[in-house]
């Protein structure tokens, strides 16, 4: 038998795909804590070292700045660098990073935010930038090994693995930070065990030996003939100007959760980790059901009344104060419910929406727009809440006020919405990269396995 026979190709794929598992479940909990917004890093930089609001702002913004970066450093790198290069490198620089994070954080001074803000900010702007250069390398890697026909199963099968991944994790760290009252020895704790779970993934990729195209694909138009059929597509248009105010409308709010619930509720980190895993289960356990829903009805019509269910809670948050934080229980398990079929639903739209003759500037546009907006968003909410603080302002009226302010552009996203034409076939088996700012977010309120989830479209069954 010799080298290139089907039986040592089919071993080295079943390795590959092993090998892919390790790495989807290992690096989970650094793909998180890469994301500022998080309960976890919003209790360091917050509570830990009392940076303002506008300074955190600014340091949340940087995930998505870091999407729209990327657009022109990703395509220089590939032309030099094949894909599983440049997702390694990254991969170490990354990992490299926030163990020296850990390591530093106890010399950095926690009552002057004046210098240690422009730390923070130096870290997160890498990690942002390596992270997003990291995923775009990783995805069209991926494509170049993994045959197409099993990829609905088999992604299906991962992410799965990463939801249960995403709880065992979040579930530690709970007890980790309860157990130590939140200190900053467990939060560097949370830090290095993560570093050490990457190392393990990206030990996974270097093993992954498999480099061989499976499939071929036709080349793209000019960029010229994308742009033009880009114009012509209305619906396509409209759904970006969607997802551009929809963004900037839950990122002016969403990094602020975590704040709100330390500074004028009075909770815990552990305490706020409790609601994390309530909100990843909700979502977890809705999944298959709003998939369901989205096949018989149509994914524009269920995406709004995600929308206009997950904003109904905010007119909940608005009475929020230290009397009844027990009612946080039931909005952060109503905030996963929501939140899963809209992400969903907007994958799907996306298949739908993007010419495949374009979708090479589609899928660019669409990132870029989405992410300029998405990362304005918390720098002016934190200009806005400190300013407002500064001024004597009673802090918990400030953030009832926010709350309502937040689902304006949030129902004008949902008209606009409601105006695209939905095509009836779906055009594209899959959109590698194209949620990367609805990763980004659901990562932000403890969904990892949205952050790591690879949008796949099942398979087919073939008729009996």
């Amino acid at each position: 038998m010799n080298a290139t026979s089907p039986a040592p190709r089919c071993s080295a794929l079943r390795q590959a795909l092993a090998l892919c598992l390790v790495d989807g479940v290992a690096s989970s909990p650094l793909c998180y804590l890469w994301l500022p917004g998080n309960f976890i890093v919003a209790a360091l930089l917050t509570e830990m070292f009392q940076l303002p609001e506008a300074s955190y702002g600014v340091i949340v913004s940087l995930p998505f700045l870091a999407n729209f970066l990327q657009i022109f450093l990703t395509p220089a790198l590939a032309h030099f660098f094949p894909a599983k290069s440049i997702t390694l490198v990254a991969a170490w620089a990354n990992a490299v990073g926030w163990l020296a994070l850990a390591l530093a954080l106890p010399f950095l001074p926690r009552a002057n935010p004046a210098a240690s803000t422009p730390v923070f900010f130096a870290f997160f702007l890498g990690f942002s930038l390596l992270a997003s250069v990291n995923g775009v390398a990783w995805n069209s890697w991926t494509q170049e090994w993994s045959p197409e026909r099993i990829r609905g199963k088999y992604f299906g099968f991962r992410n799965g693995l990463i939801q249960a991944a995403t709880v065992v994790f979040l579930l530690l760290v709970w007890a980790t930070l309860g157990l130590f009252r939140g200190s900053l020895i467990a939060l560097q704790g949370v830090f290095i065990v993560a570093v050490a779970l990457r190392v393990w993934s990206i030990v996974a990729q270097h093993r992954l030996k498999l480099g061989a195209a499976v499939a071929g694909s036709s080349p793209p138009l000019p960029w010229r003939a994308q742009l033009a059929t880009i114009r012509r597509s209305r619906s396509l248009i409209m759904f970006i100007a969607f997802g551009a105010i929809w963004g900037f409308a839950y990122n002016s709010l969403g990094p602020f959760y975590p704040v709100f619930m330390y500074r004028q509720l009075g909770l815990s980190v552990a305490n706020v980790c409790l609601l994390i895993i309530l909100n990843t289960i909700g979502a977890a356990v809705t999944m298959p059901t709003w998939g369901r829903l989205l096949g018989r009805l149509g994914n524009k019509s269920v995406m709004a009344a995600a929308i206009l269910l997950w904003q109904a809670q905010f007119f909940v948050w608005i009475f929020l104060d230290r009397s009844n934080t027990w009612l946080l229980y039931g909005l952060w398990i109503w905030n996963g419910f929501t939140w899963a079929g809209f992400t969903l639903g907007l994958f799907n739209m996306l298949l739908k929406l993007i010419p495949p003759e374009a979708k090479t500037i589609a899928i660019g546009l669409n990132t870029a727009i989405t992410s300029i907006f998405t990362a304005i968003a918390p720098v002016l909410s934190g200009a806005a809440f400190t300013y407002a603080l500064n001024r004597g302002w009673d802090p918990m009226r400030v953030y009832h006020y926010a709350f309502v302010l937040q689902t304006v552009p949030a129902f004008l996203s949902c008209l606009i919405l409601l105006r695209v034409q939905e095509p009836k076939a779906s055009p594209l088996s899959a959109v590698f990269g194209a949620m990367r700012n609805v990763r980004t977010l659901g990562a932000m309120l403890g969904l990892t396995f949205i952050a790591n989830y690879v949008f796949v479209k099942p398979a087919r069954k073939n008729p009996r």
